[in-house]
């Protein structure tokens, strides 16, 4: 019986299948008989008929899609029903010219017939000019509206695919995402570029059918005035009555379902990528503000007491103030809620329908990494929390910017509120260890002078005029002083070029510092893993051969990190791991190996440290202090670094970056000497440097005179 019960099941599944199999090249063919041979008024009635219902479901689909990849072979639809409207505009073109002298207004059918009288009141000049401005709308505004926005989205789509298919990448990498989910991503990518350049191309079969309707319609009035009047010998007044009554009926049954066609396909495209409702997100963003829908309501109060009529005015003012009340009771009560579940950031939560669990830190915030953490304080709460949130996007930019400049996967950065801090006062963390402690002043902006103008504490100068009241400040990202001045001040001073830093700019360029300076503690060991297999993916022979036989995952990961904490990229991948596996037999020392890719990827190092003119700025260590900085077991003498932090503060304000070099030999042993008291200082080897770099010997630092002092 069970068998027999799903042997009955299956068939009507195929049989629909094989039903749809036919169905769309039965309609194709059945058009060009159309277009070939004579159709019964009955059958067009049908046909036209038919073309109404498909063109209020497709408007209704586009209203109803919540992406515009549930409607994707919406594109194929357009260009099958534009052809289906021209061929039925051909075979009522056909009956008009072929039966109105003999079976008057019906001769295209009834559709035909009650377009032209009951939708053009029966009125000859009332349906010319509907169809004129329908024609006018739908070519004008619509298609051509349309066809602009589907030119725009197809070229960003397009652009846009390689920076959306590495942030994919990298999320994979973070484990912030399956590769099942990355592959959906990927394929929901392609699918929407695929269909944005599509309807690019499918949006101009509606523009060319707005302009064909018009000639048709055209044509289909001076074809049947030249055949009444010639051939049946009709008066010029009743081949007009005839004639100009079909052909408007004719238009308008064309040009409706082709207005409503129009209308879906701007709905469609002019749709985010992100899964909404349209009709729930127009509520929200539109009528959830009670002060807009007062002062609607106000105004229309006002408008009912002129001259305009009383009515309808204060109707609609009454329906909308009672729409502001409804609005404004129930953010009430979503705000009551809220607080009683965790404070005013659950309250926001909550009116914006996010779950009020967000805030609390037992919930996302502890499912994340919480490798890079960022602690504010109750004065700048608001770059996480409500309107002015947007620390939150600009972190996901940095990670995606980092990982394309050094090939780190920064892991998920997470943002709380710490009421123990200073008001105003901001907190980076990594791993644990606080990086970055700084207080922010309040109502001011960080004001940083162009390259080359210096500011030191004396200073009375500056960028604002004498005397101005001012607090020395630095840019956490490069280094450079600046001044804490009003926001008047600042954009006087940004006219003259300087830059300046709001308070969420501090805040990022404090977070980036922090990730570039401490790069190698957050390269994790699984991170290296889904790098070498990300690879194995792409070039399985070259990862078979080179892991786990010369290199181990482990070993692969120490030298990577001391690539990091050289600020070396570790992109392209593939070629460092060659690189590595070519010569894993001549260093066993991470440290070592790594200074062999070092020495293989000279050229991309001297390059990361030119200035803006493209010349290395190098400050000249004398071999007494080179001596003095091997022989100090990494606490270098602190006469020396005081002279050293005099010659690098200069370079660093010129915008450039500070160079020290020094012989191959001994460039490790100063680099780790150097790492923690100058971090801003690159340490490179002689044998970097090659015959086209030009080297700019900004200060020599380290004679015995310095020496002896110490």
């Amino acid at each position: 019986m069970a068998q027999s019960f799903g042997t009955r099941e299956a068939v009507p599944r195929a049989s629909s299948a094989q039903v749809l199999d036919y169905a769309i090249p039965t309609v194709i063919l059945l058009a060009v008989l159309v277009v070939l041979a004579p159709v019964p008024p009955a059958l067009v009635d049908l046909m036209l008929a038919a073309n109404l219902a498909v063109s209020v479901l497709a408007l209704l689909g586009a209203l109803a899609a919540r992406t515009p990849l549930e409607l994707s072979v919406f594109p194929t639809f357009l260009l099958g029903s534009t052809l289906v409207r021209l061929v039925l505009n051909i075979a009522t073109t056909r009956l008009i010219l072929s039966r109105a002298a003999v079976d008057g207004a019906g001769a295209a059918g009834q559709v035909v017939q009650a377009f032209g009288e009951f939708v053009a009141a029966n009125n000859i000049i009332v349906g010319a000019v509907i169809f004129a401005i329908i024609a006018l709308i739908q070519f004008v505004v619509i298609t051509a509206g349309a066809t602009r926005t589907s030119e725009v989205a197809a070229r960003f789509a397009l652009d846009g695919l390689p920076g959306r298919q590495m942030a994919i990448d990298t999320e994979v990498q973070s484990g912030t995402i399956t590769r099942d989910q990355a592959r959906q991503m990927r394929l929901d990518l392609q699918r929407q570029a695929d269909f944005f350049a599509s309807m690019d191309g499918a949006s101009r079969f509606v523009s060319g059918e707005a302009v064909a309707s018009v000639i048709i319609t055209c044509v289909n009035l001076i074809g049947g005035l030249a055949i009444g009047v010639i051939q049946h010998g009709m008066t010029v007044p009743r081949a007009i009555e005839i004639y100009s009554r079909l052909t408007i009926g004719d238009g308008l049954t064309s040009a409706v379902p082709s207005l409503f066609i129009s209308v879906a396909t701007g709905l469609l495209i002019s749709r985010s990528s992100q899964a909404v409702d349209l009709s729930q997100e127009l509520g929200r963003q539109f009528v959830s503000r009670p002060h807009v829908l007062v002062i609607t309501a106000v105004f229309l109060g006002i408008l009912s007491l002129t001259d305009l009529p009383f009515l309808p005015l204060a109707s609609m003012a009454v329906a909308v103030a009672a729409a502001a009340w409804f609005t404004s009771r129930r953010g009430a009560r979503l705000r009551a809620g809220a607080q009683g579940a965790g404070g005013a950031g659950a309250a926001y939560a909550a009116e914006q329908g996010i779950a009020a669990a967000a805030r609390s830190p037992m919930a996302d915030d502890l499912l994340i990494d919480e490798r890079i953490v960022v602690e504010l304080g109750r004065g700048l709460v608001g770059l996480i929390a409500g309107s002015g949130a947007m620390l939150s996007e600009r972190s996901v930019a940095l990670r995606s910017a980092i990982a394309a400049d050094l090939g780190l996967v920064v892991p998920p950065i997470a943002m709380r509120d710490d009421l123990s801090l200073p008001d105003r006062c901001y907190r980076v963390t990594i791993a644990g260890d606080i990086v970055a402690e700084v207080e922010i002043p309040t109502g001011k902006l960080l004001v940083v002078p162009t390259a080359g103008e210096v500011l030191d504490e004396h200073d009375t100068q500056g960028l604002g005029p004498d005397g101005l009241e001012r607090a020395d400040g630095i840019d956490p990202l490069s280094g450079r002083r600046g001044i804490w001045l009003s926001h008047a001040q600042a954009d006087a001073a940004r006219r003259r070029g300087a830059t300046v830093l709001s308070e969420a700019d501090c805040v990022v360029r404090a977070v980036e510092a922090a990730v570039r300076r401490h790069a190698d503690r957050l390269l994790s060991r699984d991170a290296v893993a889904r790098l070498v297999e990300s690879l194995r993916a792409a070039q399985p022979a070259v990862v078979d051969q080179v892991v786990p036989g010369l290199l181990t995952i482990a070993r692969i990961h120490r030298t990577l990190q001391c690539l990091l904490r050289d600020g070396m990229p570790i992109r392209p991948f593939a070629e460092l791991l060659e690189i590595m596996a070519d010569h894993s037999s001549e260093a066993t020392d991470p440290a070592q190996l790594a200074e062999i890719v070092r020495g293989s990827l000279s050229r991309s190092i001297c390059r990361r440290a030119r200035d803006p003119r493209g010349r290395l700025v190098t400050i000249r260590l004398e071999s007494p202090a080179i001596d003095a900085i091997i022989g100090a077991a990494g606490r270098p003498p602190a006469q020396l670094l005081a002279e050293m932090r005099r010659a690098v503060r200069p370079v660093i304000e010129r915008g450039a970056k500070p160079v020290i070099v020094v012989p191959g030999a001994v460039r490790l042993r100063v680099r780790d000497a150097l790492a923690r008291h100058l971090p801003a200082v690159a340490v490179l080897a002689a044998e970097d440097l090659a015959d086209e770099d030009r080297v700019e010997v900004f200060a020599s630092v380290g004679g015995s005179e310095v020496l002896r002092a110490a």
